[in-house]
């Protein structure tokens, strides 16, 4: 399992980050996943993302070919006037999944990311995924994922695609 930082903010801003070491035992993260995730644990509230190293090990650095894939994976993603470091964590683990043939699961909730990894044949899921991967394996209650989507979204990160009811979050978990 490969994570982008976006989904580690997610799980760091429910005090989630260690979930991620219980429910993947093969887990790794590229390197400039791992700077973005150092540059975000100093941010108000995402304290939990100091657990991330000890989670994930050490970073994975694209060699020469794959920093030129990952360079070129993202500009395909990037919008005019995007900031040109914006997709490259995700850039840079689709082109070493890719280049190193690595069966891998990559966490994202980067739309343009998805896209790219699935065109590549990397299986890619998000933070809603994730919560009901959990829920599904005893690791989280239905009431504690419904408090964590509740949580994220009031800051606001979204919610499962289900409706916003507890009832609805609940069917969408037996589902």
């Amino acid at each position: 399992m490969f994570p982008d930082n976006t989904v580690l903010v997610n799980f760091a801003h429910i005090n989630r980050v260690a979930l991620l070491g219980t429910l993947f035992p093969n887990r790794q993260w590229c390197a400039t996943v791992r700077s973005e995730c150092a540059k975000s644990a100093r941010l108000p509230g995402l304290a939990d993302l100091r657990n991330a190293p000890g989670v994930f090990g050490s970073a994975l650095y694209p060699d020469r070919a794959e920093h030129i894939d990952a360079q070129l994976i993202r500009q395909a993603m990037a919008i005019p006037g995007d900031d040109p470091y914006k997709h490259l964590g995700e850039a840079e683990t689709i082109a070493i999944v890719t280049k190193r043939q690595i069966t891998a699961l990559f966490v994202t909730d980067d739309r343009s990311a998805k896209a790219a990894a699935e065109k590549d044949g990397i299986r890619v899921i998000d933070t809603w995924r994730v919560l009901k991967l959990a829920h599904r394996a005893g690791h989280l209650t239905a009431d504690d994922v419904w408090r964590d989507c509740q949580a994220l979204a009031a800051i606001p990160r979204g919610w499962p695609p289900c409706g916003r009811r507890s009832a609805d979050l609940d069917g969408w978990l037996k589902s």
